[in-house]
């Protein structure tokens, strides 16, 4: 019993210095920009440069965690637009706002999220979807690739636009994004038979 209460301590102060060193990589890439150094990371965190990768496999793996982590940021800040009532299009440009408003508030982690390729949330969008569609009338699941298909669509939009932020305003950015996903899922439920009234108001159950 004793050892294996050592061995969870140490387990836990390991978790605890892993997440540590990860906000503290999040924290630096937001300030230095995506490709933010081991000494900035270090800095941040407060320990000796060697000391970075010890709790991890190696920076591919230190990446991965921060890109999970800011992925998290991410769902946490759009989630209560995922309950939100609304027509169909009102719902959408609801949650694009909301990664667009992120995004402009979160540029660099934003950027090295989705060049990480993160799609943690397109289960909790699919869930989303499908509350939705209940409401509709429709006891039916979107499939996760056109989730994750659109998912790609709006990170691929959205960092374009902080590169080139003069193209366009954010609003209409996020007008333009979510008119394409209505598109989308508009054209996906009218395969599978289940068309959608685009003036019907949505509470999702």
């Amino acid at each position: 019993m004793k050892r294996d209460t050592i061995a969870s301590r140490r387990a836990g102060a390991t978790d605890d210095k892993r997440r540590r060193i990860v906000e503290a990589a999040a924290r630096a890439i937001e300030e230095h920009g995506t490709e933010a150094g081991l000494a900035a990371i270090a800095d941040q965190a407060g320990v000796a440069r060697p000391h970075v990768y010890r709790h991890f496999t190696g920076k591919d793996d230190l990446d991965r965690e921060v890109a999970r982590h800011a992925a998290r940021l991410l769902s946490a800040w759009i989630r209560p637009s995922l309950t939100a009532s609304g027509t169909p299009a009102a719902v959408i440009n609801g949650l694009i706002a909301r990664v667009v408003a992120w995004a402009v508030d979160h540029p660099n982690l934003y950027r090295f999220r989705a060049r990480l390729g993160e799609r943690g949330a397109v289960g909790e969008l699919v869930d989303a979807l499908a509350a939705y569609l209940r409401a509709a009338g429709y006891d039916t699941r979107p499939p996760a690739y056109v989730v994750a298909g659109i998912v790609g669509m709006v990170d691929a939009g959205l960092v374009w636009w902080l590169d080139h932020p003069d193209e366009t305003g954010p609003d209409a950015l996020t007008g333009w994004l979510a008119d394409q996903v209505w598109l989308v899922l508009r054209d996906l439920l009218r395969r599978v038979g289940h068309p959608v009234d685009p003036a019907i108001i949505l509470s999702p159950v």
